[in-house]
């Protein structure tokens, strides 16, 4: 309970006054406006738990220098962890906000019924908050949502609503359950570089457009050393056609079934935007596809495996099959034709991955799995390919029931989780909060989806149009595609650890194996025992 009564929804972030990744007080009024009056305009019995941590002795306290509007359902509350209790960590002089240890402070001493732990540079889109404000959140789930990065320029003193439309017009890129994709204009996935699709050339003198997006489902492109690119695809995958409602054309593929049917023939079926079946396709071996489409054309397309998600070994991704090449013709309207690849183009995919599990064990990495389905032909090919090599096989997984292949950790909605995870207050006790860890944030908040997943609480995944917009930063402030690099690199220099991805799959595998959550932090985890000063505006 708080001054006002029930608090349904506790916001919890973390900051200090430091200017960490550019115009941090910029981007923090953004969030701290946005929210307050959101809060007020959809109703949201809430309250924003701020956590200082470390402040700055040669700068004001935050509460001073931003903005507050504190007359709707949300009270705003400040916690300060003091510089003497965070010269205790063993990264203090180079690390000076212990970001996940932070949030737990907050999440220890929130009050709401639901708690979101997320970030001080993050926008909420109006559809997300008249979710919030409706209260239709439920115990028993851990709330995820894609995170959409935004350009920097976000008018912080503007209205809410402008500063949503600048979010939505200056998209940079979205991160997904798939991977972390640039973005069209338009806000839907763009192609890479080097991408899958041949451009269609509609006329003589009309540029060749591309015709096709990969949608949900897609993860990003892949290359084996020097072999050709291709794209996975989870349960449900999803192509974009940019000429709906256009005349007939013909879709060519290259499909190759994948791990997800446990070595069985990939039966697909394919529909369209408006869910009719459109035809449904059985592929034992990587073949060249030609699927005609009548007019009018639909504008997206739907590509759903109905035998497919069986574990793929040590990658929690699901990889029920794979393309190599997509071609949108318009204008023709053939058959339905199916035609395999021949022995030759079949090796040279397992030469391919053969080659990436080489360069894997050439430095020192661990051996890799080969995620594609073959003949008893085949298999003793490739098995004299890897004599060649001096390479050991290993085991031979058949291709049948899924229990007899590896466990995999299960495959959660982890890419920008720190910027959005919600779950029941009993659950965060429960779990104890992030893992408080000596050691830089990242994977950290990884590891939180992992156990809660494990602790009970099933992923539940918000969807367009709730939305979240991360304001962008500086490059190598926090993690970027373009900044992964530099992020490293200064983290190195300093001599600051930071948790792998790999050992996030490691845990995962455990507590999959022993079919309960992992707790990492005492009972006097979010320094309970600590009297914390705590301003309420």
């Amino acid at each position: 309970m708080s001054d006002r009564g029930e608090v349904y929804l506790s916001l919890v972030a973390a900051s200090r006054n430091d200017e960490h990744g550019g115009n941090l007080l910029g981007r923090m009024q953004a969030f701290v406006s946005g929210f307050l009056e959101q809060c007020k305009r959809f109703n949201i019995s809430s309250e924003l738990v701020l956590v200082e941590w470390n402040p700055p002795a040669d700068r004001p306290r935050l509460k001073e220098v931003l903005k507050w509007s504190v007359d709707g359902p949300c009270s705003v509350r400040i916690i300060e962890v003091p510089a003497d209790v965070h010269t205790r960590f063993k990264y203090a002089k180079a690390l000076p906000l212990y970001q996940m240890i932070a949030k737990n402070v907050g999440i220890r001493r929130a009050r709401g019924r639901f708690v979101l732990a997320t970030n001080i540079d993050i926008l909420i889109s109006d559809e997300l908050a008249a979710f919030l404000g409706g209260q239709k959140l439920e115990r028993g789930r851990m709330y995820r949502i894609d995170r959409h990065d935004a350009m920097s320029g976000v008018p912080a003193r503007a209205s809410v609503e402008e500063m949503l439309a600048y979010c939505r017009t200056h998209l940079i890129r979205v991160n997904a359950r798939e991977g972390t994709f640039t973005v069209t204009p338009e806000g839907e996935r763009a192609l890479a570089k080097e991408d899958l699709v041949v451009p269609a050339l509609k006329d003589q003198s009309t540029p060749a457009r591309p015709g096709v997006l990969f949608g949900l489902g897609w993860y990003a492109v892949e290359k084996y050393s020097r072999q050709e690119p291709f794209r996975w695809a989870g349960p449900r995958a999803e192509l974009l056609l940019d000429d709906a409602g256009g005349q007939a054309a013909m879709l060519h593929l290259d499909v190759e079934p994948g791990p997800g049917t446990a070595g069985a023939p990939l039966d697909l079926a394919v529909s369209g935007a408006d869910g009719n079946l459109l035809t449904e396709l059985t592929l034992t071996v990587r073949s060249k596809v030609r699927l005609p489409l009548t007019a009018p054309v639909p504008s997206r397309l739907f590509f759903e495996t109905r035998n497919g998600g069986h574990p793929a070994g040590v990658d929690p991704r699901v990889l029920n099959f794979r393309v190599f090449r997509v071609e949108y013709r318009r204008g023709a309207n053939r058959v339905l034709s199916v035609k395999p690849i021949g022995f030759g183009a079949r090796m040279k995919s397992l030469v391919g991955v053969v080659d990436h599990a080489v360069e894997k064990l050439a430095t020192g990495g661990e051996r890799v799995e080969v995620t594609v389905p073959v003949s008893r032909r085949m298999r003793a090919m490739f098995n004299s390919y890897l004599w060649l090599r001096r390479i050991d096989p290993g085991p031979v997984v058949e291709g049948t029931p899924a229990t007899r292949l590896p466990i995999p950790p299960l495959f959660l909605h982890t890419n920008g989780c720190g910027d959005f995870t919600m779950m029941a207050r009993e659950h965060w006790f429960d779990l104890r909060g992030y893992a408080e860890f000596d050691l830089f944030s990242m994977n950290i908040d990884s590891l939180l989806c992992v156990t809660a997943h494990h602790g009970g609480a099933v992923e539940t995944i918000l969807e367009d149009p709730m939305r979240i917009y991360h304001i962008e930063h500086g490059t190598g402030s926090g993690w970027t595609p373009e900044g992964q690099a530099k992020l490293f690199d200064r983290l190195t220099a300093a001599g600051i650890e930071w948790l792998e991805n790999d050992e996030v799959l490691r845990w995962a595998a455990q507590m999959n194996r022993l079919e309960t959550p992992i707790l990492f932090n005492r009972e006097n985890w979010g320094m309970v025992d600590w009297e914390l000063p705590e301003t309420r505006l």
